[in-house]
């Protein structure tokens, strides 16, 4: 649906208006011998780009892609404690609605900030699992204590 609300002009607009857009995206594309390549400069992050794509009227937040694919089935409903999934949004609507899908699928939400700095939950990151998290899928008090370290 994004990516239809994305490219359709005053249709999508019309569809996208009161609609919240979930960017799990990654600037990622294959790099040889099956490893992954950044696909835009250092220092410009995907959620940025996106947002800026978004339909005035559609509220817009990046979530869901500060996990690999693997952590994100293994690590759900943690215990004792629940892994962080983090998240970026500048609108209190979107803020709202990602918190409680983050936790409907089984993790402890925490914003990063804003869209400005969404670049620090994709790969590469300091808040990314694939970034300044050395591989760790982190619960709430090292995600906050990362939070606050590179900030």
């Amino acid at each position: 649906m994004t990516t239809a609300v994305i490219g359709a002009g005053n249709v999508g607009a019309r569809l996208a208006r009161g609609k919240i857009v979930v960017d799990a995206s990654n600037p990622l594309a294959a790099g040889g011998k099956g490893g992954f390549r950044r696909t835009l400069p250092e220092g410009e992050a995907s959620g940025r780009l996106v947002a800026a794509l978004v339909p005035q009227g559609a509220y817009f937040g990046k979530a869901f892609g500060t996990l690999g694919a693997e952590s994100l089935s293994a690590d759900a409903n943690r215990e004792p404690e629940r892994a962080v999934l983090f998240c970026a949004t500048d609108d209190v609507a979107a803020e709202s609605t990602i918190e409680s899908l983050i936790s409907a699928t089984g993790f402890t939400p925490l914003k990063a900030g804003g869209v400005v700095v969404s670049g620090r939950i994709e790969v590469g990151g300091d808040l990314h699992q694939f970034g300044g998290l050395n591989g760790r899928v982190v619960g709430l008090a090292q995600a906050k204590e990362a939070l606050v370290a590179a900030s």
